[in-house]
């Protein structure tokens, strides 16, 4: 059993020199997390957002009723993650967090993690994935 087991490492060996299989040197082994951020638009016309994400990127959008807005991004594992996002809409502006450590039960803390927001003329509402059903919360008020 022992000669098989040799045998079969020499062939796994012989056959990646031959076939050109080698390890990727980027290929890093720590965790990165991904990050998706929804936003939709609820009855609101010409809702604007600016969100700064991990790596200094910002994303600009102009939204309107029924429209979604899906943005996302990567972060390694204990990296501190937060995405801060000014809203505008008429005359009003408000500045929150649509994905920061507070949000982990609402929006996961897993390998992959979905923010959902719904933004109505009343406030913002996130989609709480650790209520039985999941449903939206309301976070803040405008």
């Amino acid at each position: 059993m022992k000669a098989f087991f040799a045998f079969l490492f020499v062939i796994v060996i012989i056959s990646r020199s031959v076939l050109g299989i080698h390890l990727d040197p980027n290929f890093q082994t720590n965790t990165r997390k991904q990050y998706k951020i929804s936003i939709n638009d609820v009855g609101l016309w010409a809702l604007g957002f600016e969100c700064q994400i991990n790596g200094g990127q910002t994303v600009s959008r102009l939204i309107n009723p029924g429209d979604e807005s899906l943005f996302e991004f990567h972060a390694g594992d204990g990296d501190a993650t937060f995405v801060p996002c000014d809203f505008y809409w008429g005359k009003k502006d408000r500045n929150i967090h649509v994905y920061d450590d507070s949000l982990k039960k609402q929006c996961g803390d897993n390998l992959v993690n979905t923010c959902k927001w719904k933004i109505s003329s009343d406030g913002f509402y996130v989609y709480d994935i650790s209520q039985n059903p999941p449903t939206f919360v309301k976070m803040n008020d405008w």
